[in-house]
């Protein structure tokens, strides 16, 4: 009997390196890989639109790629594009792309709604902006514009100039055909929002209740989109398009939101980033993920029990201190504008010594300040009742 641990069941086309090899992948799928293309990430299979879901079935069967991550989609001269991005759990740095080309004339493409239920969404979104159709995809409808609107905005053709009419609907429940309880004639459709951006963002909720029990949803999401996609095409990459992160979070985290946009397209551009540059990148972007971890904490004990004195006061206040180091730093209290390609914008504040102290003083009082959060909110035992075994997700269905 040996006492040496066995060895991990490896996935198809995983080397015990934990690498992908990608000659055995395509083996795998055999006839249905037409092309492969060399993508930075992540090497691309291309395959037929009628072979999405038996593709998607088996490496997520047979290899292991358990997770879509994102679903892209392009229009080219002579054809669309969807480009399905899988990665896996266990393992997020095994990747791999499968682009499924459709022709311009007519694009129609196979969903992967039946091996992925996220792609339902994704799909949805590729349909409403680019203007590709997912046949067998149950919920194929306009997902953040108006169902009304006319043209997709990021395809080749759109009239940006064209006028667009958005009937107000009478109130009905749309949902009456949707909600889990058919057989029952006392449900009650409830508008839910939309909110104002002021409080957490352009939300509505069509909610279908029995009695208090939520038995259908169908979330609006499309308040707030306003297509900068096709408005970064139109700018240039050094300086018209960094200022638009700043909008996607605008209460604390456009550093974080800054700092995606410059590495995507660092990358893309080969440019290095000097180390002093990566540093004070890093510093502001920490400060801006406590501060907007700080506005979170307040607004959510407000919502759960309406603590609008000691926690939302707290938060705010220690929030208002990294605002002033933010401040310092790029001129800005909300839409920072700091990134830019290769670097920031400018060095660190004089005197630089004063500075540096500020951000000490803080460091050295926030623990003792989350010490003050964790008595205050976890033990709450109106806190507790409303969020203890509430929402529960399992594993196998997330």
């Amino acid at each position: 009997m040996s006492l040496e641990p066995p060895e991990p069941e490896l996935d198809v086309g995983e080397t015990p390196d934990g690498d992908l090899d990608y000659d055995e992948l395509a083996d795998l799928l055999g006839e249905h890989v037409l092309d492969r293309e060399e993508h930075v990430n992540a090497e691309g299979f291309v395959i037929r639109p009628d072979s999405v879901e038996t593709v998607l079935a088996t490496l997520k069967e047979e290899a292991g790629f358990d997770h879509l991550s994102c679903l892209t989609a392009q229009q080219y001269g002579d054809r669309y594009e969807s480009i399905y991005h899988l990665k896996k759990y266990d393992d997020p740095t095994q990747e791999l792309s499968v682009v499924v080309p459709t022709a311009s004339e007519e694009p129609v493409s196979g969903s992967a709604a039946g091996v992925f239920d996220t792609a339902i969404w994704h799909e949805r979104e590729a349909y409403d902006l680019v203007g590709i159709e997912y046949e067998d995809n149950p919920d194929l409808r306009r997902i953040l514009l108006p169902e009304t609107w006319q043209g997709h905005p990021l395809s080749n053709d759109y009239n940006q100039d064209q006028p667009q009419i958005v009937p107000l609907r009478e109130h009905a429940n749309p949902m009456e055909k949707r909600t889990q309880v058919p057989d029952r004639s006392d449900t009650m459709f409830i508008n839910i929002g939309p909110h104002h951006p002021a409080t957490h963002g352009v939300l509505h909720l069509e909610t279908v209740l029995d009695g208090e029990q939520v038995v259908d949803v169908d979330p609006d999401i499309g308040y707030l989109h306003r297509c900068e996609e096709q408005m970064c095409e139109q700018g240039t990459y050094r300086h018209q398009i960094m200022p638009y992160p700043d909008r996607w979070d605008y209460i604390s985290a456009g550093m974080l939101n800054e700092w995606s946009y410059a590495r995507a397209a660092e990358d893309l551009a080969d440019i290095d980033v000097p180390e002093y540059a990566q540093v004070i990148r890093t510093m502001a972007a920490e400060m801006s993920r406590i501060a907007a971890h700080m506005l979170a904490i307040g607004t959510f004990a407000l919502d759960i029990y309406g603590d609008f004195t000691a926690i939302f006061m707290y938060s705010i206040t220690d929030r208002e201190k990294l605002q002033n180091l933010l401040e310092d730093l790029s001129g800005q209290r909300l839409m920072f504008n700091y990134f830019r390609l290769g670097g920031v914008a400018w060095d660190l504040p004089e005197p630089r010594e004063q500075y540096f102290q500020k951000v000490r003083d803080f460091c050295e009082y926030m623990p003792g300040r989350l010490e003050e959060y964790h008595n205050l909110l976890t033990s709450n035992e109106l806190f507790q009742m409303r969020v203890l075994d509430t929402g529960i997700l399992p594993p196998e269905e997330a």
